[in-house]
């Protein structure tokens, strides 16, 4: 599997003393600064200097959350946050920040460096094969910094062939669909930002009928068309708050019969949401962290007061990470969480699906269903897992042992090796079965072990469920 983090490998911060009566061997030699404190003389910010950099450098500026005229102490926390928040553009494997003696006393010059890394990116290859679709192929590529103007832009399709989902049942249909992506993180000198997209996909999904030969799977073909707008907000250096909105229009050929059951309105439908979503990152290392916290939330809303929506629903996603040092920082341990809910008015393609929870199943691409594969169950029948429903979560611990750290002189930066344990479940409330409804919540394990590399193209992932997302 190949995915994207979107920042940089981050040392500890480089700061030296810039007291007059204290005279540096080595401006840059690094110093270990309280994570929690503010010591050290209240100085006043005459110049930050930037160099190692082709990204103009309004961008680095603007992202910096210290300024000339500042005043602030020597281990100011905004000086650890001013590494970070260069670091999260994306753009860079490295970021140093360190501190020199200015014109007069009490005055200092702030020094940023930087080391470029390619913002071109591979975020996701799709491959694979399943009963479902006998093969599908597809990638998403992007630009973090679109000719050094700070701009994101991207553009992802896919294309999946027909299938045979039971001898009984109708195949599925040839699926494709596309996205494209443009925005830009800091508009001007302000904290806001925007993002848009425009996606339409041609898909494929499936049903199950009971009739007097038993119950077997029917196939049913869809359109989505429909744009997304993101206007966001850096609270902090480290928080940023996002409004979404969202327009969407939904043609489906699925039996009037079955519709309503499957969540959908009968031919065509508009959903029309709004939404709210809170991202704050901690982490010095984002692409293969070993310290630090990231906290994702996320609401939408979509309601037929909203202009052409035929949808009343809301749905609720959250993702935490908390990842401790241990082995002098070499290895880590590593706590995740994921999960959501939605309401029972939620169309079809807003509900969890399994796949969005179990990483050990082949994800949706671009929304497109790509594999019927039931999970891989250890304390359960399988038949007992729901397939869509209105809530659900993942909770795993994860150990991350360092491989290497490189400089990224041939485009590698680093690796690690993981072994990832925890447990995952779906809720019976809203769920749709392959076979009979069970009794309870069903609950079952998750194992993931394998290799992450980070690269300048991304990050590969080499692992179980990887490879069990690929071939079922």
């Amino acid at each position: 599997m190949l995915v994207l983090a979107l920042a940089a490998t981050q040392p500890a911060l480089a700061q030296p003393l810039a007291d007059e009566s204290i005279e540096p061997a080595d401006p840059r030699e690094e110093v270990e600064v309280p994570e929690d404190t503010e010591l050290g003389p209240v100085v006043t910010i005459e110049d930050i200097t930037i160099s190692g950099n082709t990204t103009q450098e309004d961008v680095i500026r603007r992202a910096l959350p210290i300024a000339p005229g500042d005043t602030l102490k020597q281990s100011d926390k905004r000086l650890r946050d001013a590494r970070f928040k260069v670091l999260s553009l994306g753009y860079f494997a490295d970021v140093q920040v360190a501190m020199r003696k200015g014109s007069q006393r009490g005055r200092v010059i702030i020094d940023v460096t930087v080391v470029e890394r390619g913002t071109f990116v591979l975020n996701r290859l799709w491959f694979g094969h399943s009963d479902f679709a006998h093969y599908w192929l597809g990638a998403d590529v992007g630009d973090r910094n679109l000719l050094g103007l700070g701009v994101v832009g991207g553009l992802a399709m896919i294309y999946a062939s027909d299938g045979e989902i039971e001898p009984r049942g109708q195949a599925p249909e040839p699926q494709w669909a596309g996205e494209v992506r443009l925005g830009k993180e800091r508009i001007g000198g302000t904290r806001w930002g925007v993002m848009t997209s425009l996606s339409l996909v041609r898909g494929s999904d499936y049903y199950f009928v009971d009739d007097p030969t038993g119950r077997h799977a029917d196939a049913f073909s869809y359109r989505r068309f429909g744009g997304r707008l993101g206007v966001s907000f850096d609270a902090t250096p480290l928080t940023r708050v996002t409004a979404l909105f969202r327009a969407e229009t939904i043609t489906h050929q699925l039996n009037p019969f079955f519709s309503e059951r499957e969540w959908l309105d009968p031919g065509e439908s508009q959903v029309a949401t709004v939404g709210l979503m809170l991202d704050r990152d901690t982490r010095p290392e984002p692409i293969l962290p070993h310290r630090g916290s990231r906290v994702t939330v996320r609401f939408e809303l979509g309601a037929k007061p909203i202009y052409g929506n035929d949808y009343d629903f809301a749905s609720l996603l959250a993702h935490y990470e908390y990842w401790h040092p241990v082995r002098g920082g070499r290895d880590a341990i590593g706590i995740r969480f994921d999960g959501g809910i939605v309401s029972d008015g939620t169309p079809r393609f807003d509900r969890l699906f399994a796949s969005d929870i179990n990483p050990m199943l082949t994800p949706r691409a671009l929304g497109l269903v790509l594999s019927n594969a039931s999970p891989l169950v250890s304390l359960r029948d399988a038949d007992d897992m729901p397939r869509i429903s209105t809530a659900g979560a993942l909770a795993a611990v994860e150990y991350a042992a360092r491989l290497f750290r490189g400089s990224g002189k041939r485009r590698v930066y680093g690796g690690d090796l993981f072994l990832s344990v925890g447990a995952w479940g779906m809720s019976d409330s809203g769920a749709s079965f392959d076979h009979a409804r069970p009794d309870g919540t069903p609950i079952d394990l998750y194992v993931d072990t394998g290799i992450r590399v980070d690269t300048d193209w991304g990050i590969f992932e080499l692992t179980v469920a990887n490879a069990l997302g690929r071939l079922r």
